[in-house]
């Protein structure tokens, strides 16, 4: 039994540390502003890492990460579909989990949506959740937290949506 255990505990701080690393791979490509297209289908393949290697170990605040992060990458590249689906199956786990998540969780959700949205070519949808975003990050009771999200917020891509919004 105790190697059981043992070979459990290997396995998830392997998981964990390969999660935290196709994290910040990720993270490294999404902020590139000048990405090739190589680069781009890195960083997709990094957020879906991520995404497999934290839901492993991490429950449902880990899934709603991974598919928030997996959503902005298919959002950085400009997908509309993928990145539709997966900000669909975060805002799903946001609803489900809410009790679970940080407040800073529901803010990014409404902002992974209303970039899906905007990219889409929905302005009406993507500006609901814009204000929604906005609202909910106004809200985040940490500070350090609440400035990391606007810092995100404020970058793009927006696909003229925060042109509109002000």
């Amino acid at each position: 039994m105790e190697d059981s255990d043992e070979t459990r505990a290997i396995d998830e701080a392997g998981d964990e540390a390969e999660a935290r690393e196709a994290h910040q791979a990720a993270w490294r490509l999404l902020e590139k502003p000048d990405r090739s297209d190589a680069e781009t289908a890195t960083m997709i393949g990094a957020a879906h890492a991520h995404l497999a290697a934290s839901g492993k170990t991490g429950g449902p605040v880990a899934a709603q990460r991974g598919n928030w992060l997996v959503a902005r990458a298919y959002i950085a590249a400009g997908l509309i579909e993928p990145a539709m689906e997966f900000a669909r199956r975060t805002m799903d786990l946001t609803r489900e989990h809410q009790a679970a998540l940080a407040d800073f969780d529901l803010a990014f959700a409404k902002e992974i949506a209303a970039r899906a949205w905007a990219l889409g070519g929905n302005p009406l949808r993507a500006r609901e959740h814009y204000d929604g975003a906005r609202r909910l990050g106004e809200a985040i009771s940490d500070d350090g937290d609440r400035a990391e999200f606007f810092r995100q917020f404020a970058g793009g891509p927006w696909f003229g949506l925060d042109e509109e919004a002000t």
